[in-house]
Formats: structure tokens, C-alpha cells, sequence
């Protein structure tokens, strides 16, 4: 399937095994606005939106499905992670399987992972650069300390650079979220100052794709050993 294309409604990207995405909907409400009501989260913005308000997240969704089809391939989509199945039905299934109790089918449910909302991902244009289109993600923080912003970036860089007009992707955080700095340099992001967004001042980053198409062969230990120790701001 081509990058540029949406999934059918209600379908998925699948950006890894453990991480998967797909437009938002309306049902998504209560879990965005959840995920906004943790002050862990907030203290990481460098947006203001009250999406820990109903009323304003439930805007945030509808003007998000308008959003897609005026632009498509762009968005912000909700990220869902796998949740392993739980290890004793995975046994009890495993042991009826080989008594011939059940079938392929039955065992490949019980197997499954099931799937949880977990934040979103993003490729956007920049309000304050138009020209510019930026990755970004928002995590809960039970998915905080994994490699899912990784799989999430890998994939959004991929879709962004799917265009080939397209030179350069950017990147932006809070210049304080050294989490999120790291994570963009492993994706091959390089820091270039701080800039103006939405209002406020972030950390800037930016990757090139002729730098891309070499750092995204290299395996994601090596790519992380190369930047340990890099301060990105003062």
C-alpha cells in the first residue's frame, strides 16, 4: 500500500509489530482527553490546546477527519500498541491445539496481541514555517521509555519523504525534552537552534534526505551509540 494512501475507514497502517495507526474518530474522545489530564503529558507541550477539556477535544477530532481529506496524506493519527495476550490462555490454547481441540483459527486469536490507545503521531505543516512539514507524537507515559516513538518516527518519515519533492522534514520539541531531542536525532534529525512555534519557542530540528537515505540503513543501536553524549542546546 502507498504511504500517500489512507488505509479504508477504520482500517490501519501498521508502522511495526507493536505499533499501529489509524485516523482518528469520534469514539477516540474520552482517551485524548484522558491522556491530556495527566500533567506528565502537559509538561511536555509546546502547544497550548485545552485538550484535556471535552469540548474542546471533541472540536480537535472533528476539525482532525475534516483535515484529512483536504489534506490528504497529512494528519495526526491515532497510535495504538500491542498488548500482549495473556500468558496462561496462551498455554491452555497451545495445549488444546496439540490435543486437536481446537483449530489454526482459534489458536491464531488466542495469539493475538490486542490493541490499546497510546497517544498520536503527526505530518503536518508547520504554522509558523508553511513551507516546512514537521513530524511530531504525543505518548502516553505507559508507552514512555519503549522504541515506540521510534517505530512511530521511522514511519512518518518514510510518508514524508514518500514525496519526492521533498528535501527536508523538520522536527520540534520543548527545548527542556531531552527525551524527544534524543529520539529525533536517532531518526537522523539534526539540531539547528531554537525557533518560533506556536506561539512559543522550541527546539528546532531538521533532516535532510540525501543524510537520510544513509542513516536509516544503519541498525538503530549503532545510529543511538553515535549521538550518546550530544547536548543538542545549552
Amino acid at each position: 500500500m502507498s504511504l500517500q494512501i489512507p488505509p479504508p475507514y477504520g482500517a490501519h497502517w501498521q508502522a511495526s509489530p507493536r505499533l499501529r495507526l489509524r485516523e482518528f474518530a469520534a469514539h477516540d474522545l474520552d482517551d485524548v482527553v484522558r491522556m491530556h489530564q495527566d500533567p506528565r503529558v502537559r509538561a511536555q507541550l509546546v502547544d497550548d490546546l485545552a485538550l484535556d477539556d471535552p469540548a474542546t477535544a471533541a472540536g480537535f477530532l472533528a476539525g482532525m477527519r475534516a483535515f484529512y481529506r483536504q489534506h490528504e496524506g497529512r494528519g495526526i493519527w491515532c497510535a495504538e500498541r500491542a498488548v500482549p495476550p495473556d500468558a496462561e490462555s496462551v498455554a491452555e490454547a497451545r495445549a488444546a491445539y496439540a490435543d486437536g481441540d481446537i483449530g489454526d483459527e482459534l489458536l491464531a486469536m488466542v495469539e493475538a496481541p490486542s490493541w490499546a490507545f497510546c497517544g498520536w503521531f503527526s505530518l503536518v505543516h508547520v504554522i509558523d514555517a508553511p513551507e516546512q512539514i514537521e513530524i511530531g507524537s504525543r505518548l502516553q507515559p505507559d508507552a514512555w521509555g519503549g522504541s515506540l516513538a521510534l517505530d512511530g518516527g521511522e514511519w512518518l518519515v518514510q510518508r514524508a519523504f514518500a514525496d519526492p519533492a521533498r528535501n527536508e522534514v523538520f522536527g520540534y520539541c520543548d527545548p527542556a525534552n531531552r527525551s524527544a531531542a534524543h529520539c529525533l536525532q536517532v531518526l537522523g534529525f539534526e539540531p539547528t537552534g531554537r525557533a518560533p512555534y506556536n506561539g512559543r519557542t522550541a527546539a528546532q530540528f531538521r533532516l535532510e534526505r540525501d543524510h537520510w537515505r544513509g542513516w536509516q540503513a544503519l541498525p538503530r543501536r549503532e545510529r543511538a551509540r553515535s549521538i550518546r553524549g550530544i547536548v543538542p542546546f545549552p
